[in-house]
């Protein structure tokens, strides 16, 4: 006999932008931003399909909806459908008997979504691939990412242990493994792999990697992205640098790492490294207060700083520029020193974006490893902010005639100024304070020591 339909099963087709779901009861349109895959099963005793999509339901009448991730059961599938979306076994950097999985969720990224994205999505997520053997790990502190890096990652990796860290942060998220894993004297055997999931202000690094351009990237990528090397640079200072910790009002040693006296304090990134308005921007920013606002916290900083409520000229900064570029022809690095010594934006960078539509670097490529500088000198506030608007519009700043925008091996600044506050850098979100006549020197490692996941260049 027979079985009469059953209204939970659903046919489904692919247009230009949705999926339609459809059954002679009801109808769902899926836009093809919000799909994640579908995955193979059974319906009663047929081979059926499951669909995982995001879909944002409302809180409550204060809040902004939320996504969750959902399925819907078909009953058959497409063969464009099968072809772009059908997952039929997972990567090796998701399977829990050859790789050990780790989830970091920081919770005092950004606007503190990831706790909430953990549970609504990525969870549910795992499970429904059948993963359930990981390790879950919630940020207590600054310093949690940097302890288990010490006590869990480095030991596995020089052990050639396989290790996936799905990572719910920022920019700040990376750079504390990358810190971490680069500060370490131990020789790495087996590159631990980062999935990136964007939690930050920012997300630079997702935004450069596309993990930003609609709701469910970064899920996709945890699927079908490859572990590609991540390119890092180091930053080299003076002595006397030092770390700018709780909203400004502490300052902690960049210098724990050190192995002799004569070695000066280095930490690393793989993002930005920056003088003048940008890491003062960061740095004010960087309060409570105002990541409430989330990446327009940025915006709001950059007026008061361009547009002092006093009334006075935006700050000039004070500093001898130096770098080194490839010269083709010779074969080899070229040293130059910047005549003018007043500043107001010094940034190096390694990925194209700081934001997903904030183009700051247009020619760079993410994970090349090619580092490259944007600078102007003193220019009028309303022109600054002119710009920066550029950078918006597809990084068309860079073709300005007051902008310096070139590929650089190295950089190096010597500090001229007398108030601390103008001798702020930041290095991948994080603030360091440079003493007077003190120093930051910028180099491109030369190994990369962690992988990162990605469809970039795969």
């Amino acid at each position: 006999m027979a079985q009469p339909p059953d209204p939970s099963q659903f046919c489904a087709d692919l247009t230009e932008n949705y999926i339609r779901c459809h059954n002679q009861w009801n109808e769902v349109t899926i836009p093809i931003d919000d799909m994640v895959c579908v995955l193979a099963g059974t319906v009663g005793s047929k081979v059926g399909y499951k669909l995982l999509f995001l879909q944002r339901r409302p809180e409550d009448i204060k809040t902004e909806d939320t996504a969750y991730l959902e399925s819907i059961q078909l009953t058959s599938l497409s063969p464009t459908l099968r072809s772009q979306y059908l997952c039929t076994e997972l990567p090796h950097h998701l399977c829990s008997h050859e790789t050990e999985i780790h989830i970091i969720v920081s919770t005092a990224s950004g606007t503190g979504a990831a706790k909430n994205l953990y549970k609504n999505i990525l969870q549910p997520f795992l499970l429904q691939l059948a993963i359930c053997d990981y390790n879950v790990h919630e940020t207590r502190s600054s310093q949690t990412i940097t302890e288990l890096c010490n006590s869990r990652f480095l030991p596995c990796a020089q052990a050639g242990i396989q290790q996936t860290i799905i990572l719910l942060s920022g920019d700040g998220g990376i750079v504390d493994v990358v810190d971490a894993i680069y500060n370490t004297p131990w020789h790495l055997i087996t590159r631990p792999t980062i999935a990136l999931v964007p939690t930050g202000t920012g997300n630079a690094m997702a935004s450069s990697l596309g993990l930003t351009s609609y709701p469910s990237s970064w899920l996709k990528e945890l699927l079908r992205g490859r572990p590609r090397p991540l390119p890092t640079f180091g930053a080299k200072f003076s002595p006397g640098a030092q770390y700018v910790t709780e909203e400004g009002r502490a300052r902690s040693s960049i210098s724990s790492n050190l192995k002799t006296k004569y070695e000066v304090p280095k930490v690393h990134g793989a993002v930005v490294a920056s003088w003048g308005i940008h890491a003062a921007l960061v740095a004010d920013s960087d309060t409570t207060e105002y990541r409430k606002f989330g990446a327009d916290r940025f915006k709001l900083v950059a007026e008061e700083l361009l547009f002092p409520p006093s009334g006075a000229e935006s700050h000039r900064y004070a500093g001898t520029i130096s770098l080194t570029r490839w010269d083709s022809q010779t074969n080899s690095e070229c040293a130059e020193t910047m005549e003018i010594k007043e500043h107001m934006y010094v940034l190096v960078t390694m990925v194209p974006r700081l934001e997903r539509e904030f183009v700051i670097s247009p020619e760079s490529v993410a994970l090349d490893g090619r580092l490259r500088i944007i600078h102007f000198g003193p220019v009028p506030s309303e022109k600054a902010m002119q710009l920066m608007a550029s950078a918006y519009q597809g990084g068309q700043h860079v073709f300005d005639r007051s902008v310096f925008y070139s590929e650089i091996e190295t950089l190096k600044i010597v500090f001229r100024e007398t108030d601390e506050r103008w001798r702020r850098v930041c290095i991948d979100g994080r603030i360091i304070a440079v003493e007077c006549d003190g120093w930051m020197e910028i180099y491109k490692e030369p190994e990369c020591l962690l992988n990162i996941l990605t469809s970039v260049g795969v």
